[in-house]
């Protein structure tokens, strides 16, 4: 699922049992064909990725992965991308919102 793991962004402790990873890519394939979802991945990064292997206490403790921020850029499979601004998601009011559902009407016209 993580492509080009660098040695550089990465702090491994085995007796410790803790491993932190930064600055992530993520393999945008693998998770496609994975999770069959209705939209694709144009980008995907984890900043932290943190893994805590209870190694003396292996069967009464949980090993514990924990992802401190992932970001994702998605896009529909049908054409419009999804984006996290908000600026995005509103529009620019109701007026704007006319104009896309008119541009939707004339895309789907025959000529």
């Amino acid at each position: 699922y993580i492509k080009n793991l660098k040695p550089e962004d990465s702090q491994v402790s085995l007796w410790g049992g803790d491993a932190v990873f930064n600055n992530l890519d993520l393999r945008l394939d693998v998770l496609e064909q994975e999770l069959r979802l209705p939209f694709s991945f144009v980008n995907g990064h984890i900043h932290e990725l943190r893994i805590h292997v209870p190694w003396t206490k292996l069967t009464s403790e949980p090993i514990v992965i924990t992802i401190n921020t992932i970001e994702c850029i998605l896009k529909l499979k049908g054409g419009e991308a999804a984006s996290s601004d908000s600026s995005s998601l509103s529009g620019a009011g109701p007026k704007a919102a006319d104009l896309r559902r008119k541009q939707r009407r004339h895309d789907l016209e025959v000529p």
